[in-house]
């Protein structure tokens, strides 16, 4: 008998097994019965130089990919995740990518290519890498949240409700009684971006309100693009009197920027973000945002990758987290 008999008796990966047997990877206890029965039933021969009796195993290692942590959003993301995973006792690397298409794809080779690594959470933007979509074909256990990772399906994928936050975001402009509402959204290649675009698009239908073609602007999730808006915005034929800004990162940067342009927040236009980021709540006024749930992100990444490390060949999991409305400051009824 031989050690791939082993892993498909004991329905883990040949790597799980491998790694387990020589005493390189903790697993939850359940697993650990299920490789040892494997081995007794099979009477498979465990190498003397594989594992030592009473060798301890050493907790599984997992490599966190984020595009940046310049991003208020993405720190507290990463944070979280960090957070959880020493409740765990798992181990976690930190690889951030820049959004340069090449330290993305050297990030994606180096875990692919590990032995050390157990299983791989990958945050944001995600270009095709053939070597990355090799390793998970071959069994690699990876959770994606937010985008998918081109070329496979076998990626588990945790997501929020994009959607719905901005239906709700936008809705609750409407409902405050504005008008003429603008949408500042991400790269348009992005889904989030795009589920919040028709979140968005279908708010306003909803409300009877048509959408000016001219208040929908796409640019970078930053800082920068936000301050940058004021003169599309003011120079448009009907000016908005609100903004649905598809970040709080370009939502901070549009508080920064607007009294540059003589506008006021809220009372001459009002802004509505998206993610929740803490500072929001330091700023004046307070940002009105639609709140992702990060912790619960975090600790569902991380629960869905161990899970897939014990089980490779469990069903996919696929799961979206709802997003909520948090009222604040910024925004509030328009003039008469």
């Amino acid at each position: 008998m031989t050690l791939t008999n082993v892993a498909q008796r004991a329905q883990v990966s040949v790597s799980t097994a491998s790694r387990y047997l020589r005493g390189q990877l903790k697993v939850n206890p359940e697993t650990a019965a299920r490789i040892d029965s494997a081995v007794r039933e099979l009477a498979y021969v465990v190498p003397s130089a594989v594992r030592a009796a009473g060798r301890p195993t050493r907790n599984p290692i997992i490599a966190l990919v984020v595009p940046d942590l310049l991003n208020p959003f993405f720190a507290e993301l990463a944070e979280a995740i960090a957070d959880a995973a020493a409740a765990s006792d798992v181990e976690l690397v930190v690889g951030v990518t820049g959004q340069q298409a090449r330290r993305e794809r050297s990030l994606s080779d180096l875990v692919a290519g590990s032995d050390a690594i157990d299983g791989m959470i990958y945050v944001g933007i995600h270009r095709s890498n053939p070597r990355l979509i090799e390793a998970i074909e071959d069994g690699l256990p990876v959770v994606v949240l937010d985008e998918e990772i081109a070329g496979t399906s076998r990626a588990d994928a945790i997501s929020v409700d994009n959607y719905s936050g901005a239906y709700q975001a936008t809705s609750y402009l409407a409902q405050l009684g504005h008008r003429h509402i603008a949408h500042v959204a991400g790269p348009p290649e992005l889904s989030t971006t795009r589920d919040r675009h028709r979140g968005y698009r279908d708010a306003m239908d909803h409300a009877g309100l048509a959408v000016d073609e001219d208040l929908v602007l796409h640019g970078p999730y930053t800082e920068h693009f936000g301050a940058s808006i004021f003169p599309y915005l003011t120079r448009a034929e009907r000016r908005p009197t609100a903004v649905f800004a598809g970040s709080d990162i370009v939502a901070v940067g549009m508080l920064a920027g607007a009294e540059l342009h003589g506008l006021r927040i809220p009372e001459d236009l009002s802004v509505v973000g998206c993610d929740g980021i803490r500072v929001g709540e330091w700023l004046r006024p307070k940002l009105t945002t639609v709140q992702q749930p990060v912790a619960e992100l975090a600790r569902t990444a991380l629960e869905v990758v161990q899970a897939r490390i014990d089980a490779p060949d469990a069903p996919r999991v696929e799961k979206v987290l709802p997003l909520h409305l948090v009222i604040r400051g910024s925004a509030i009824p328009p003039h008469a």
